[in-house]
Parts: C-alpha cells; sequence; structure tokens
C-alpha cells in the first residue's frame, strides 16, 4: 500500500525531486544569500544565483567525465560549501550520491566505496586523496578522483575549477534535462550507517524520501522561509543533510563552521543564526560554561521564573507585575548573556542522536533558548517525531510528523510507517 504524501509548504521551491531543487532554488531565490563562509577571519556571502551556477558547471563536469545516471559518486569531505555543492551537482547529474565521513579510515573509506560501486569519489584534499589512493586497487570500479583542494600531492586527481571548467564547456540544458529525467522513486543518496554487528550497511533512500521529508518538517514549521542556519554538523549524516534541504528550499542561508570546533560559539555569536541543529554535547559544554561561576540556587530558582513566565506567553496569560520584575532581574543577570553566548537572534535549536538532561532544556529554555529534541534514523530519512516551540513537552521527542504513523508493538518495538521511510 502506497504511504501517505505531504504537499510542499508555500514558500518551498516545489520541487519534485532533489535532482532539481538547486536549480528551482537559484531561480526562486536568486537574490537571497545561500551560503555564508569565513575566511581570513571575515566572512563572506554566496547568493543563491551564484551556487546555482557553481552547482551546474559541477554538474556539467560530471557529465563530461561520463558520469551516467544511476552511478554512485562518493563524496568524502567535511562540512563545508564545497559539499553542499558537490551533493547538489551529483544529484542534478541523476547520479547518487554516497557520502563517506572525513575521519573515516582507509579501509573504511574502501569498504563504503567498494560496497557502493562507487565509480568516481570526490575528495576534500590531499590528506583525503592519499586514503583512497592507499587502497585503490582494491577498488575495481573506480574511474576518477576529483579533489576539492589540489594543493600537495594529490596524485592523478582531478581538480574541482577543473571540473567546472569543463563544465562550463557543455550546454546547461543537458544537465536540465538530466535533472527532469530523475523521477522521485531514484536513489537520491546512500548513506553508510553503523549496525550493531559487522561493517556499516548502505541505507538507500529515494528523492521521494527526502522530499516528503522535507515537505513534512515544512509543515510544522521546523525551518521557516529565509532562516539563517549555522551548520556544524558532518553532511554525510542525515540529520545536517535534511538541514540543508530543508534550508535551500526554503531560501533560507547556511552559515558553515570554519572548521575548528572551539570556535563554534565564537562564531554562533559573529553569525547570529536564527536555527541551530546540534547534538547534546554542546548544549551541555554552552551549560556548563554559563554557570560554572554562579550559585546552584540561583541558577535554580532562575529557571523556576524563567518556566513560569514563558508557559503563561505561551498561553497568552498575563504575567504579573511581581513575577515580571523576578523574571527582569534573572533576563538582566543571566538570560541575555545566554541568548548571546548562541548569537542573540536563535528562534528555535534541534537536538537528536543522543539523550540530553532536562535540567539542561528546562535551562535554556527559561532563558529564551528552545532546545527541542526529536527521534529518527538514517531509515526514516533523518527524523520521524520532532517537537516545535508550538507544541512541545521538555523531555519528549514530540510527535510525529505529518504523514508519519507511529505505533509500539507488544513486545516495545517502535513501528513506523511514512514516506519517509527507505525502500530497504
Amino acid at each position: 500500500m502506497k504511504a501517505s504524501t505531504v504537499t510542499p509548504a508555500a514558500a518551498s521551491t516545489g520541487s519534485k525531486t532533489i535532482a532539481d531543487l538547486m536549480g528551482l532554488a537559484a531561480e526562486r531565490h536568486a537574490e537571497r544569500v545561500a551560503v555564508r563562509f569565513k575566511l581570513d577571519g571575515a566572512w563572506h556571502d554566496v547568493s543563491y544565483a551564484e551556487v546555482g551556477r557553481i552547482v551546474s558547471e559541477i554538474g556539467r563536469g560530471l557529465v563530461e567525465l561520463g558520469i551516467q545516471p544511476g552511478e554512485r559518486v562518493s563524496l568524502l569531505c567535511s562540512t563545508r560549501p564545497a559539499w553542499t555543492y558537490v551533493d547538489f551537482a551529483i544529484a542534478s547529474a541523476g547520479a547518487v550520491v554516497v557520502p563517506v565521513y572525513p575521519t573515516n579510515s582507509p579501509s573504511e573509506c574502501e569498504w563504503v566505496a567498494g560496497n557502493s560501486e562507487a565509480v568516481a569519489i570526490v575528495c576534500e584534499d590531499a590528506s583525503q586523496v592519499a586514503k583512497i589512493a592507499e587502497v585503490r586497487e582494491n577498488l575495481p570500479d573506480l574511474r576518477m578522483i576529483v579533489v576539492i583542494d589540489p594543493s600537495g600531492d594529490v596524485d592523478d586527481a582531478v581538480a574541482l575549477d577543473d571540473l567546472r571548467e569543463r563544465g562550463r564547456a557543455r550546454d546547461e540544458a543537458e544537465l536540465a534535462e538530466r535533472a527532469a529525467a530523475v523521477t522521485p522513486e531514484d536513489v537520491y543518496t546512500i548513506i553508510y550507517t553503523s549496525g550493531t554487528t559487522g561493517p556499516p550497511k548502505g541505507c538507500v533512500l529515494s528523492h521521494h524520501n527526502y522530499r516528503q521529508v522535507v515537505n513534512m518538517c515544512e509543515e510544522i514549521n521546523v525551518l521557516q522561509e529565509g532562516d539563517l542556519v549555522y551548520l556544524y554538523l558532518p553532511l554525510a549524516h542525515a540529520y545536517a543533510l535534511l538541514i540543508q534541504l530543508l534550508a535551500v528550499d526554503l531560501g533560507g542561508a547556511i552559515a558553515y563552521f570554519g572548521g575548528d570546533p572551539k570556535q563554534i560559539v565564537p562564531e554562533l555569536m559573529e553569525t547570529h543564526p536564527d536555527y541551530l541543529p546540534s547534538v547534546p554535547r554542546i548544549f551541555e559544554k554552552i551549560y556548563t560554561l554559563v554557570t560554572s561561576n554562579a550559585d546552584p540556587e540561583m541558577i535554580k530558582g532562575a529557571t523556576q521564573v524563567g518556566l513560569q513566565v514563558r508557559a503563561l506567553q505561551a498561553a497568552g496569560k498575563p504575567v504579573s507585575p511581581e513575577l515580571q520584575a523576578h523574571y527582569d532581574r534573572a533576563d538582566e543577570a543571566l538570560f541575555k548573556n545566554v541568548r548571546g553566548a548562541f548569537g542573540g537572534k536563535l528562534k528555535q535549536a534541534s537536538t537528536g542522536a543522543a539523550p540530553i538532561a532536562l535540567e539542561i532544556l528546562e535551562f535554556f529554555y527559561a532563558c529564551g533558548v528552545p532546545v527541542m529534541e526529536g527521534y529518527g534514523m538514517t531509515e526514516t530519512a533523518t527524523v520521524a517525531t520532532v517537537q516545535t516551540v508550538d507544541d512541545h513537552r521538555l523531555g519528549s521527542v514530540g510527535r510525529a510528523l505529518p504523514g508519519c504513523e507511529i505505533r509500539i508493538a507488544d513486545d516495545g518495538e517502535v513501528l513506523i510507517k511514512g514516506p519517509n521511510i527507505f525502500g530497504g
């Protein structure tokens, strides 16, 4: 029986697949900022029109190198703008994206590239090329290596800039035809995820899976039109990938971290994001940072005051002058500094992948930094349940996404059905 589908939000590009998503975004959101990145101590912006041009050149370059629809192309790179450009380029050429964690060893890279029968691999730099060179004789399907940063010993790898130059020689219409020929049922990505036994298993996810989970998230306003997202999570993981797709579909901007985990908080303060996808350890670190020198009883009392005020505000009820005075003092002494640590504009943060302490969630919510939990797996195209600022219970992973059905089997197993569920 075919699963239910969810229609795109009004602000969506209206794409049918991930293959045509960036092309439509480049037209619809042309002058908006798509990408922010830090170089030489300054933040630089790239518009949607420019990103669309870059993606088109890479996509046409892949066609020039002989990449055929349905062939697998691995992507071995850390979170940076080039990851996004290459991801959309592979999809627009009708090929399948196979992410590889940049921390993987040569043998782990060999497993993912070999098991997926990748015919090409895009590497970030010489250090990643070296991993593939070490195991290349064990990869009979691999025809070519592309390198984003060609400095150093990159063997016979094709530089990404050279690939773009080759792409410019081909007609843009050719890539548009490739993208238009992709169907929702075609495979978009194969994400290798560690199981309980043996080597990582490739989770095969279709364009329909990810287009639908984007629609599902948009229906409950996980991200809103034009939001600025700060992204440091690995794009080889389903969580960051979904946020990337959501941002592009809604014309949002992604500020990519500079590569140093120690600079995440300073960069949050510099970029002032609206949305932060993260994992518990970052919230735990910030919680420790802002509370380590404070009186625990003061923290506890301020949190309770903040929670009371937030609850009254959410219910549309008046806050008494006495409670407001307590809140104002807590806000001046603590809350505003916490919001400042996240850039001062954060509307929502999301956390997943591991549990997070209720006291941390309550503290941040009291401060005006709502951290919402969700639950899902790679097999659910990232997510199946989520909390929203408008509908949440702290300590819960939220409700099922629109179009997603969940029940608990007699033995306690979680059973999930929906258009976001992989076909394997």
